[in-house]
């Protein structure tokens, strides 16, 4: 095969004509779905259902009906859905759906998974979409980031993408049993959902999560420096360590990190310790000192005031309220 003669001219430092005219931050991070699946959900009226807890990241996407989504944790919020809704959700965090005049002190079952193909299913007053991505990084992201939410009214041109997306899963799901490289077709459609859930809430400068996070796409360089911390969040990290990760400065990595998420690296790597203690604090008998020591602060004292700041509580107090 003839090679072709178009190349890019590679200047004296080793970098091509298109690697100096594209910086670094203008680069996308590859999303890989490893081990992500759906399934369809019909339940009938009245429920109290709740998405099971664990190290899940979920896309919840309603096809008909309505109902309420109630979310606990980090901070209490409420949802009205309506058909054409999108949810980005963590199994991390403590929520429920309920029906329409359903009794909010009922007890909380579980969505059951239906086959898309199920043809013995028996359609309920709704019909939902979940589709499951079993990752704890991801989990944790989106647990700080909050959930995100994309309504048709909101968010009318990735909405409508990522529901002709769903169009190619249902294709996808009415071929009986496994079909050839059917794993890969879903993970790619799955990446197609996260890149347009992820583009909704970047232009989304004052959306509904704990981020406040400006239009500017994040960079390879600090998305790959925020997974390393996700990964081992309990190290004793320094902006010098994530700079070093992201390949530059201590000054340009900072500068950059601003850009992209409206908060410095050291704001940023606080309120995600705290948001994941305060998560521990809900399930383990955690001491405010043991608290401190797993959030990386020097004092309880300190502690209880940086955990007061973000949650205008309290450890004690706020895990009082959320347990009640």
């Amino acid at each position: 095969m003839a090679r072709s003669k178009t190349r890019s001219a590679t200047s004296s430092t080793g970098k091509t004509e298109r690697d100096q005219r594209e910086p670094a931050s203008d680069q996308r991070y590859d999303v890989r779905m490893d081990g992500v699946y759906f399934f369809r959900s019909m339940p009938a009226a009245p429920f109290h259902l709740a998405l099971e807890g664990g190290d899940y990241s979920y896309c919840f996407m309603v096809k008909r009906g309505t109902m309420t989504l109630n979310i606990e944790f980090p901070v209490s919020q409420t949802f009205d859905l309506v058909p054409g809704d999108i949810v980005g959700l963590s199994g991390l965090t403590s929520h429920a759906f309920r029906s329409t005049g359903c009794d909010v002190s009922a007890p909380t079952g579980l969505f059951e998974k239906q086959p898309f193909a199920d043809a013995e299913a028996q359609p309920g007053e709704v019909d939902l979409l979940i589709g499951v991505v079993p990752q704890e990084t991801m989990a944790l992201s989106n647990m700080v980031i909050g959930p995100i939410y994309l309504g048709r009214s909101q968010s009318p041109e990735y909405a409508d993408r990522i529901w002709k997306a769903s169009e190619l899963l249902e294709d996808e799901f009415q071929e009986s049993g496994e079909t050839y490289d059917q794993s890969i077709i879903v993970r790619r459609i799955a990446e197609i959902i996260l890149i347009n859930m992820t583009r909704s809430l970047l232009t989304q400068a004052s959306g509904g999560g704990m981020f406040s996070m400006p239009p500017i796409p994040a960079g390879m360089s600090v998305l790959r420096a925020l997974q390393e911390f996700l990964q081992m969040p309990e190290k004793d990290w320094t902006v010098e360590d994530l700079a070093r990760i992201a390949g530059m400065s201590r000054t340009k990595f900072s500068d950059e990190f601003r850009r992209v998420t409206g908060k410095t690296p050291i704001q940023t790597i606080t309120r995600i310790r705290l948001t994941m203690t305060a998560r521990r604090l809900l399930t383990e008998r955690l001491s405010v000192e043991e608290a401190s020591d797993l959030a990386g602060y020097s004092s309880a004292a300190a502690f209880v005031r940086a955990f007061q700041r973000e949650f205008g509580l309290t450890p004690a107090r706020w895990r009082r309220q959320q347990l009640s």
